[in-house]
């Protein structure tokens, strides 16, 4: 069975990737990782990085054979998690008790987080900030096919349960067509005093929700007797819960683990330091949370004393708001908007920012949902 897993995994990269497989979902995962870094981190600007580089781990598929087993576990293959739901958390001891071909076979997913984590930690210390970037966005990765249940069981595209392409069905066309549907809630990052048992818990956990992708898509399939926009909309009425949950547990879960690497690595002397303390650009924040209800925090950064005006307009453009207009220190600044007494709608916010040198704009969208 795993020999035929590789042939089948390297001919679905070759057809898969060139159209942009996951990378829909790891986007939206990276990207709203950045929303829910504490405010010692707000000297990185990672949120479009971060999403430019999601997919980064894909790619190396098929140029480094060592990178397959790091997305996926087969965790049911092991007869203690079937027996007792857990296997042994220590890569050595798994490879003495079933062996080396069998254990990179299976997968090595969980270790592959931890691993990443520590790599994030090393280029922290170095003070190599674009390395440590490139490491966060696989760490991204790797935890958003942690929160992917087909990755995290043997039956990965239903080969078992006569489901041939769920996989694709659940994890890409789904997610592509109702990625409004999935709403954040953001939860500030938090320090993870043990990493490995954090990482092994969510698998665990996330194992949970294998039988619900399948019997949603058997469902959906059976109701709309084909795999057309009628079946889509079924499944997503199904699975849209949990599948949110899991976007937003993914996200958050990758901001504590680069949160838990800075501190690891002695960040509190990293961010005193001259050369992080001033952002090197100009940038307006997305709003978060967005939708939002009735409170929103916005966040923005200036390289230089400036003049700075944030106003908020209605769709139709007129000014129903203005939250900042005043002159400002160079920094990390945020602002909080209450829209109680607003509509429910979308609304624009827009910044100007003037240092006498040059001038700078931009004009976001967030939504209220009452």
């Amino acid at each position: 069975m795993n020999q035929k897993r590789y042939i089948l995994i390297l001919l679905l990269f070759t057809v898969i990737f060139i159209c942009g497989w996951g990378a829909t979902g790891h986007k939206i995962i990276n990207r709203r990782s950045t929303f829910s870094f504490p405010s010692a981190l707000n000297f990185l600007s990672w949120a479009d990085s971060l999403a430019a580089h999601s997919s980064d781990a894909d790619a190396r598929r098929s140029s480094d054979p060592n990178e397959a087993p790091r997305h996926f576990i087969d965790i049911d293959e092991y007869p203690e998690f079937v027996a007792n739901g857990r296997i042994p958390q220590d890569l050595d001891s798994l490879i003495a008790l079933h062996g080396s071909t069998f254990v990179y076979n299976t997968g090595i997913l969980p270790f592959s987080i931890m691993a990443t984590t520590d790599s994030v930690k090393k280029y922290f210390q170095l003070h190599d900030y674009h390395k440590a970037m490139l490491h966060a966005a696989d760490l991204g990765h790797y935890v958003g096919d942690g929160h992917q249940p087909l990755h995290i069981t043997r039956n990965y595209d239903g080969q078992y349960t006569n489901q041939s392409g769920v996989h694709a069905r659940y994890e890409t066309q789904m997610i592509n067509r109702d990625t409004a549907f999935i709403t954040y809630n953001f939860e500030n990052a938090t320090y993870i005093p043990n990493i490995n048992q954090f990482v092994f818990n969510f698998i665990y956990n996330n194992y949970r929700y294998v039988d619900s992708v399948l019997k949603y898509d058997s469902i959906a399939h059976a109701m709309a007797q084909n795999y057309s926009t009628t079946y889509y909309q079924i499944y997503w009425q199904l699975a849209g819960n949990f599948t949110t949950m899991l976007f937003n547990n993914a996200s958050h879960f990758i901001s504590s683990l680069i949160y838990t690497a800075w501190v690891n690595s002695g960040g509190q002397t990293i961010i005193n330091s001259a050369e992080t303390t001033l952002p090197e650009n100009f940038y307006l924040r997305q709003n978060f949370p967005n939708p939002f209800n009735p409170s929103t925090t916005i966040g923005y950064e200036i390289p230089a004393d400036s003049k700075v005006s944030i106003k908020v307009f209605d769709i139709t453009g007129k000014e129903v708001t203005t939250l900042v207009n005043e002159l400002e220190h160079a920094g990390y600044h945020s602002v909080e908007m209450n829209a109680s007494e607003l509509t429910s709608g979308i609304y624009l916010y827009k910044i100007e920012v003037q240092d006498g040198k040059n001038n700078f704009s931009e004009t976001k969208r967030m939504i209220l949902i009452k």
